[in-house]
């Protein structure tokens, strides 16, 4: 699905972030997120990167402002990329792992190639779910692990999860 609100201008894809999928399912899965995080589910709603519903945390996102004040689309695009800013905010978290991968195809190839490839990316094999980085085994039917994204990344993702 192309959907231009899913492109952060940081270079991830919203439409893996555990927020957006909760907010597409709504209910239950929406109202346990926001507990974790100390928020209503209003505040943890978000529809993707470029959407007016965006969740707290993405509301202060520098990336955003940056690319406004430049005037371009993504972090990719400007003169200075990736930044030192960039770089650090990719090694944080694994769920970040394959930003500047993804970042490179997008300019490569277009942004229907790259939904193509994210939604693979993210797609549990057995039963083709989305599943959020995070999401060791698929959230519809268990499959471990919930997605190429995960498989890749595995290490990293157990590591960090373990640690919080």
């Amino acid at each position: 699905m192309n959907n231009n609100n899913l492109v952060a201008h940081c270079g991830l894809y919203c439409g893996a972030c555990g927020v957006y999928l909760a907010t597409l399912s709504g209910g239950e899965a929406l109202e346990q997120l926001a507990s974790r995080f100390g928020l209503s589910p209003e505040e943890m709603r978000c529809q993707g990167c470029r959407s007016d519903v965006l969740f707290a945390h993405c509301r202060k996102c520098n990336f955003r402002d940056c690319t406004r004040e430049k005037g371009i689309e993504n972090c990719e695009d400007c003169a200075e990329w990736p930044c030192e800013k960039l770089k650090n905010f990719q090694s944080q978290m694994p769920h970040r792992a394959e930003l500047f991968e993804s970042s490179e195809f997008r300019k490569e190839n277009g942004l229907g190639e790259w939904f193509a490839k994210m939604e693979k990316d993210y797609s549990c094999s057995a039963c083709g779910a989305i599943n959020a980085a995070y999401y060791v085994k698929c959230k519809q039917c268990g499959n471990m692990p919930g997605n190429d994204f995960i498989g890749r990344n595995i290490e990293w993702i157990e590591n960090f999860t373990k640690n919080r």
